[in-house]
């Protein structure tokens, strides 16, 4: 798009003239010359006017050429797409063909192959069949014949045997038959006294067996009762202790562990650290002493004795051993080594 612009600016500058002239003659006359120099302000003004229909028409042509080429390239992607989902379809339908091809090929064959001797196979069983029919009803057929025959034979026998028990007990099994009679005729009587009293004492076993019932259950609820009781004393005494201060006339000093580092940093300078526990929130607010702490040199620092390193090693063995999953045992073998391997610790308490 052309436009024109106009810029005013005034120069300012000096300039040096000589200046020539002639006085005439009082007595005598003559010319001469002087140099001045002049300050002098010069306006400027330039127009400026900028066609730039050229630049905007090839700039349009540009535009038109590069949606074309896009459009071309957009054409080409897709074409180029759709060319590779249809040779990876064709790709996958000729290989699953292919392998479904084999193994049914294969399972043809197999078949093929087995084929025959399922045949023989299935017509040895149906010999073995139609002889085990055969076999299992000659044993039913010779089964029968024989259990009849000695069936006859024992039923005979019971009965010559019966019948010489009769002939040498004749009077017992008369008097047996007739005592038979009358107690099967007194018991099948509903208003003998015997089932009354069997009434009577089942009656009374069964509210005994009730009132044993009952008190099992009632003296079950007193224990449950008595268990819960004892219970509730011992978490009331437990959290009297807990929740009412107890005055002690003796001060106990508590020992919190703590992590003191430092390292050097760019400009040669100790950077200083220190970790403590997350559940002593109060160390944060006291970081600034326990530095002072560290770093005062009247501390006197000394070794520490056998027994406190023998318990900080028993402590850091539990902490690494292999029931805390959570550390990697390769850690926690190099933290061992390191303590192993550093005898200049010391202590200041």
């Amino acid at each position: 798009m052309s436009y024109s612009r106009t810029y005013h600016e005034t120069v300012s500058g000096s300039r040096t003239v000589t200046v020539h002239y002639d006085y005439p003659a009082s007595e005598n006359g003559g010319s001469g010359s002087e140099t001045v120099t002049v300050d002098i302000d010069i306006p400027v003004t330039i127009d400026i006017d900028v066609d730039t229909n050229p630049f905007d028409r090839s700039i349009g042509r540009t535009n038109r050429n590069v949606n074309l080429l896009t459009g071309s390239v957009v054409a080409t992607e897709a074409a180029h797409i759709a060319a590779k989902v249809k040779s990876s379809e064709v790709i996958s339908t000729s290989i699953v063909d292919g392998f479904f091809g084999l193994i049914k090929s294969e399972i043809n064959q197999q078949l093929t192959e087995i084929k025959p001797r399922v045949e023989a196979l299935l017509v040895e069983m149906v010999q073995h069949q139609q002889s085990c029919i055969a076999k299992q009803k000659q044993l039913e057929s010779d089964f029968g014949r024989i259990a009849e025959r000695y069936s006859k034979i024992f039923f005979d026998l019971d009965k010559e045997l019966r019948n010489r028990i009769l002939m040498l007990n004749q009077s017992a099994v008369g008097i047996h038959a007739t005592l038979t009679t009358r107690v099967h005729r007194s018991f099948s009587d509903i208003s003998s006294g015997i089932a009354t009293i069997y009434n009577k004492e089942g009656n009374n076993l069964q509210a005994i067996l009730f009132a044993s019932g009952l008190k099992s259950k009632a003296l079950s609820l007193i224990n449950s009762a008595k268990n819960y009781l004892s219970s509730e004393k011992n978490l009331s005494a437990q959290l009297q202790q807990i929740l009412i201060p107890v005055e002690t006339k003796t001060a106990i000093q508590k020992r919190i562990p703590v992590l003191y580092f430092e390292a050097k940093n760019n400009s040669n300078a100790n950077d200083v650290k220190i970790v403590s526990s997350k559940e002593t929130q109060t160390l944060k607010s006291n970081e600034k002493k326990l530095k002072d702490g560290f770093s005062n040199a009247t501390n006197k620092w000394k070794m520490i004795d056998a027994k406190n390193r023998e318990q900080i090693n028993t402590f850091l063995k539990v902490q690494l051993s292999g029931e805390n999953q959570t550390i990697n045992p390769r850690v926690a073998e190099q933290i061992m080594q390191l303590w192993k391997q550093d005898t200049n610790i010391q202590t200041n308490a």
